[in-house]
């Protein structure tokens, strides 16, 4: 096995720790509020970004639009998103999050912060920055990559 491939590996096994201790932890805090993941992160996108086109949305989580509908329909039907079409065109709908949605979007993000603050807390306060600079490369070299090979995106094969 070469260097490279050994490197591979551990960073695919640090990976997958990461995923399962974060997520752990925040679903033992209940951070989604009782909501699926995929409805978790619908909404803190739309927390985040404000009022939204689905066809935006889907782009902005990298799902297709026709997959994400089923999503935003079950946070209709709950009382988290409203639809409102435009007075203009009535096929293009905005998306935004009602009042409660508001209300579930902020208990998620306190949730999220404060964990965030206690992994912070345990990481000397030197290497803050470079942590969430190398963080920010390497997400832009995992998008990049996904765009070079048309990867685990909208429309593309994944």
């Amino acid at each position: 096995m070469n260097m490279n491939t050994q490197k591979i590996r551990l960073l695919r096994e640090k990976l997958r720790i990461l995923e399962r201790e974060s997520m752990g932890a925040l679903d033992q805090e209940g951070a989604c509020c009782g909501l699926t993941l995929s409805q978790c992160h619908t909404v803190m996108e739309i927390g985040l970004k404000g009022d939204m086109s689905l066809v935006d949305l889907a782009n902005s989580l990298g799902l297709d639009a026709s997959t994400l509908s089923r999503t935003i329909q079950g946070l209709v039907l709950i009382g988290l998103v409203v639809r409102k079409a435009n007075e203009k065109d009535r096929r293009y709908v905005t998306l935004s999050l009602s009042e409660q949605g508001r209300k579930v979007y902020e208990e998620i993000d306190g949730v999220y912060n404060a964990f965030l603050a206690g992994v912070f807390e345990r990481l000397p306060a030197a290497k803050h920055e470079r942590i969430l600079e190398d963080i920010g490369l390497f997400v832009d070299a995992v998008r990049a990559v996904n765009e070079a090979t048309g990867c685990c995106r909208p429309g593309r094969k994944s």
